[in-house]
């Protein structure tokens, strides 16, 4: 619903879904460190909510949102180390979402937002593995050259649970938070050929986003996409 006389925007949506679980999941052999694949495993469910609101200001130069969403889940597929792939009973997820979005001039576009999740196992109480409850990511886009542009990204992770696997039984530790600074610079030769040279992870920052397997540091990229 749109209020024009203040360029206000309500908004709100409902749905629901269903996860199949993988071939992975379902028929894993066993290891020595005990079970993976669960031929009985259930689809995931959930039935999921939102309500926001979206405001334009400057002439449509900034726009600022907040969005309330809650997630409800049956079934929901995680791994369990003596049990292999499981499905939890009842699961949830809440949180708010702020979002801010400002152009300035003609060319220089910044997209930031930040998201604080509560995801919860309602039947174990206990926290969902690999959930952060805040996020954050920015990103600033500029011309250079009339035919190129650059992107840079910046995206912070906040502390999360996960199960560490090198004790038995395994337990519940927290990865720390991290950050990572990311740049794409790309340029159009033409209408066909465009350049694009990608950084990632600029700053080499050393993370876990599951525990025990590393991530890439520092990466350089390059290549052409080609239009036909």
């Amino acid at each position: 619903y749109v209020i024009k006389s203040t360029q206000t925007k309500l908004k709100s949506t409902i749905g629901t879904g269903f996860k199949s679980p993988s071939l992975y999941q379902l028929y894993a052999p066993a290891t020595l460190l005990g079970p993976i694949g669960n031929e009985n495993l259930n689809p995931e469910k959930s039935t999921g909510w939102d309500i926001g609101i979206e405001q334009y200001f400057l002439k449509g130069q900034i726009l600022l949102s907040a969005t309330y969403f809650k997630n409800d889940y049956k079934d929901l597929i995680q791994f369990d180390f003596a049990q292999g792939y499981t499905n939890v009973g009842r699961a949830e997820s809440k949180g708010l979402e702020l979002s801010v979005q400002a152009i300035f001039g003609t060319d220089f576009i910044l997209n930031a937002s930040y998201t604080r999740t509560e995801a919860r196992d309602l039947v174990a109480e206990t926290n969902l593995l690999r959930r952060p409850k805040d996020k954050f990511s920015a990103s600033l886009l500029y011309p250079f050259l009339k035919k190129g542009s650059i992107r840079h990204s910046l995206i912070y992770i906040g502390k999360r649970e996960d199960l560490d696997f090198s004790t038995w039984p395994a337990t519940r530790v927290t990865l720390p938070d991290y950050t990572l600074f990311n740049s794409v610079i790309s340029y159009d030769i033409n209408h066909q050929i465009q350049f694009f040279l990608r950084m990632d992870n600029i700053l080499n920052e050393k993370y876990e986003v599951i525990k025990g397997y590393g991530a890439p540091g520092f990466s350089l990229y390059g290549g052409i996409h080609l239009l036909f």
